[in-house]
Parts: C-alpha cells; sequence; structure tokens
C-alpha cells in the first residue's frame, strides 16, 4: 500500500480523493485545508482524517506522496517541504502562474530527487498514445483543435474561474492542456498570435475573462495550428485534426477515439478507457510504489515548456 495525502479540497482535490479511494493499492492517510468547511466536508465524505496545518500532516501521518491541488501561486513551499522530507509530489496544472516560479519548484524537485508529476492527464489516454504511434514519422502540415463548454453558461460554477487575476480564464484552466497534449505529439511551439472577445457572456465586475479566444500557432518544425476555445457553448467538444499529403486524423477527447486515414488506408480507434484521472494517478502510484520515474508522462521540469506556451498564448490575446 502506498501512503498518500492530499491538500487542497476544491472541485478538483474531491475529483482526486473519490478516485484514489477507488484504487486498491492506496491508503489515503491525510487531507488538508485552511477553509474549514471545506476540509469538514471532505472528511466527512471520504472517511480521512483532516488537517488545518500542511507541515503537521506530513509529520503525523508520513505520506509517500503528496497531491497538490491548491491555487498554483502558493505551490513552492508545499512542494518544498513534501520534498525535502522524501515524499514524492503530484502536482495539478497550470505548473505555476510564471517562469520563474515554476523554476523555483524545479530546483527542489532536483535536489531532492523525489518523482514529480504534473495532472495533464491527456498524455495518459489510449487513444492518445494510439495517435502518437500511428503519426511517427508522417508528415504533419497543418492541425485544427477546438475545445468548447458552457462553463460561462453555468450560473452556479464557482465564481473565481472567471476571474482572470485568480484562474488565468480558458488559456490557463483548459487550452493549456491542449498545448500539453499538442507539445507531446508535435514537437515545439515557435510563435502565437490571436484573439478573444466576450459576444456571449460580457465582461462585468465578477466577470473579467473572454468567452471565447481563436489562437493561430506555427511549431519549430514548420508545423501550422488554429486552435478555437469557448466556454459560452452549451455543450462539451474536444478534438484535434491532423493534415498532409500523408495523413488526415480526427483525435476525439471526449470520445478517446481516433478515426481518418494514413497512407490512404482506414484508421478507427475507440477506447473503454478508464477516466484519465485515474490513469495519471495509477501512473503516479505505481511509480512510487517500483520507484520508477519513467513511468511519468508529465514531469514537472517537462510542464514547464507548456506553460511556456500558455503565457505565450496570454500575450497574444493581451495584445
Amino acid at each position: 500500500m502506498v501512503k498518500i495525502a492530499l491538500v487542497g479540497t476544491g472541485w478538483q482535490g474531491q475529483g482526486h480523493l473519490a478516485t484514489l479511494k477507488e484504487l486498491e493499492n492506496v491508503h489515503l492517510v491525510g487531507v488538508c485545508d485552511l477553509n474549514e468547511e471545506m476540509l469538514q466536508k471532505a472528511t466527512s465524505k471520504f472517511g480521512i482524517k483532516g488537517f488545518n496545518n500542511y507541515v503537521n500532516m506530513l509529520e503525523e501521518t508520513k505520506p509517500e506522496g503528496v497531491i497538490i491541488c491548491t491555487p498554483p501561486e502558493i505551490r513552492e513551499n508545499l512542494v518544498r517541504e513534501a520534498a525535502e522530507r522524501g515524499i514524492h509530489c503530484f502536482i495539478e496544472k497550470p505548473p505555476a502562474r510564471n517562469i520563474d516560479s515554476a523554476k523555483k519548484v524545479v530546483s527542489i524537485l532536483e535536489k531532492t530527487g523525489v518523482i514529480n508529476s504534473v495532472g495533464f492527464m491527456y498524455r495518459y489516454s489510449p487513444a492518445v498514445e494510439y495517435t502518437k504511434q500511428i503519426i511517427q514519422g508522417k508528415r504533419i502540415a497543418l492541425v485544427r483543435s477546438a475545445m468548447l463548454d458552457g462553463l460561462a453558461l453555468r450560473p452556479n460554477w464557482p465564481r473565481w474561474f472567471f476571474d482572470k487575476e485568480r484562474s488565468g480564464g480558458p488559456v490557463f484552466d483548459q487550452a493549456i492542456h491542449i498545448f500539453d497534449l499538442c507539445r507531446y505529439l508535435l514537437g515545439e511551439v515557435d510563435r502565437v498570435t490571436g484573439y478573444q472577445d466576450n459576444l456571449v457572456v460580457p465582461k462585468a465586475d465578477d466577470f473579467t475573462v473572454e468567452d471565447s479566444l481563436t489562437l493561430s500557432m506555427k511549431y519549430k518544425n514548420g508545423i501550422l495550428q488554429n486552435h478555437l476555445h469557448s466556454w459560452s457553448y452549451p455543450d462539451v467538444f474536444t478534438q484535434i485534426e491532423l493534415y498532409s499529403d500523408e495523413l488526415n486524423l480526427t483525435l476525439d477527447l471526449v470520445k478517446g477515439r481516433v478515426s481518418g486515414q494514413v497512407d490512404g488506408e482506414v484508421v478507427f480507434f475507440e477506447s473503454n478507457e478508464d477516466p484519465l484521472y485515474r490513469l495519471e494517478l495509477e501512473a503516479f502510484i505505481k511509480a512510487i510504489s517500483e520507484n520508477n520515474p519513467k513511468l511519468i508522462l508529465s514531469s514537472y521540469k517537462d510542464s514547464i515548456l507548456s506553460l511556456s506556451f500558455a503565457i505565450k498564448a496570454m500575450e497574444a490575446l493581451e495584445n
């Protein structure tokens, strides 16, 4: 059994707690939050001992790994306290809000040598792995991606999501997943341009994010990409399309499906996959139990490049 603790009992933290409770080789030893009401809800729901002091939790429960689901701007000290005790770290995305903070965390992780993972769950999708294999060695010229849903249309959704200073808006909260996955499949981005607007949900004191945006990217290897993103679409749609003279493929990340043609041959793949959050946590737990960091598909150091991609996108939209 791998002893795991968690800090941050918001929506993402509670989702991870529910997943961890289902894993047979995990012993949840503690959960921490400064918000007493949120902490009480988590301890009651999942039957775990609660703490309002992070260091006390680490000292008392002595976990082998910690899941960090706090806002990114306060993670540096949380990682340091865990890593210096030899506790492995799973860190939710985005890894940080700026590159300087991220580099400080990398320094801590490299100095201590603990296993570390960032929550870019799409890398663990069987459909993504299938796509990565069949495009290997193939020419890709154009990419079209879209991530659409209706967060801005949901009256009960937590309002902090719509405070750009706190959440970063669609780019930092969601699109960074697409940026990370496209890096994983295609390579590193060179330039980004973009436009944003609020044609559905106007900006207000409690809504300072764009509701829709479009980005154009050029990769260092020459691939061109257009990305569409919206929080004002009344459904869920997440796809990446790849095109060239050698292939046309659609990767549907909602359905876990790949379809299209490669070298004139029809290809189709569909997985009855476990939830991706489960797959990424299973990889983290297995990496700890086997002391094998190679099982991690998204290390913190690599995640900085996805953070840099997101920062370029934010700058392009603001300019």
